[in-house]
């Protein structure tokens, strides 16, 4: 039981330094009481456990879960991130940080289709499927599911991948200040000058399904 605690109080703790969420603001986004957890968290030694349903509440909405193998073994550090459609990303654009956060963390409690992670990311980080070839020669399709997070979260490097979107479009370009260019077959796709372009974010990683009708 000891060890339970501690594996509980330490994937806790983690979340909300990791985040930077307070015990309030993730029982809110989790729609829990807050008293139960904050007890917990001053006196994990004797105070009473939450309940295996707060757990789980409090789980879909940090996108992770505790881990209780044993003491000595890192707390999980896996998370997931919703997959947005181009119309829900234009809406993330005009949102701010907080809104975001509770928009995605939504999303992932009602079941949004999601990508699994084997790190940590920002609240703010999402997955997202291009529909332009502006990368094809280098290797990203439009059914690959591409993981960023925002530029003032990940700043762009040069050589970095990086998302615009438009009106109608999601593309991807190499970060080569004060332009961003593609590595594509189409001639159709030309280098774009980084001051006024729409930005998501910085790719940080590409799932790529071996079959098709995964994507769907």
């Amino acid at each position: 039981m000891q060890q339970i605690r501690e594996s509980l109080h330490r994937w806790l703790r983690t979340v909300m330094d990791e985040r930077e969420w307070t015990a309030a603001a993730w029982a809110k986004r989790a729609d829990v009481t807050a008293t139960n957890l904050t007890r917990f968290l001053k006196d994990p030694e004797t105070a009473s456990l939450p309940s295996a349903e707060t757990i789980g509440r409090l789980a879909f909405a940090a996108g992770s879960e505790p881990r209780f193998l044993s003491d000595d073994r890192p707390t999980d550090t896996a998370c997931r991130v919703p997959v947005l459609s181009h119309e829900q990303i234009l809406r993330v654009m005009k949102l701010s940080h907080p809104e975001v956060e509770d928009y995605l963390a939504g999303l992932l409690r009602r079941g949004s289709r999601c990508v699994l992670m084997d790190q940590r990311t920002s609240p703010r980080a999402f997955a997202l499927q291009i529909n332009s070839l502006h990368m094809n020669a280098g290797g990203l399709l439009p059914q690959d599911q591409i993981v960023i997070e925002p530029v003032d979260h990940v700043p762009p490097r040069k050589g970095d991948m990086v998302i615009t979107v438009d009106g109608t479009s999601l593309c991807a370009y190499r970060y080569y200040h004060p332009q961003l260019v593609p590595i594509s077959t189409d001639p159709q796709c030309c280098p774009m000058v980084i001051d006024g372009v729409g930005m998501v974010g910085v790719a940080i990683l590409v799932v790529r399904p071996l079959r098709a009708e995964l994507t769907t």
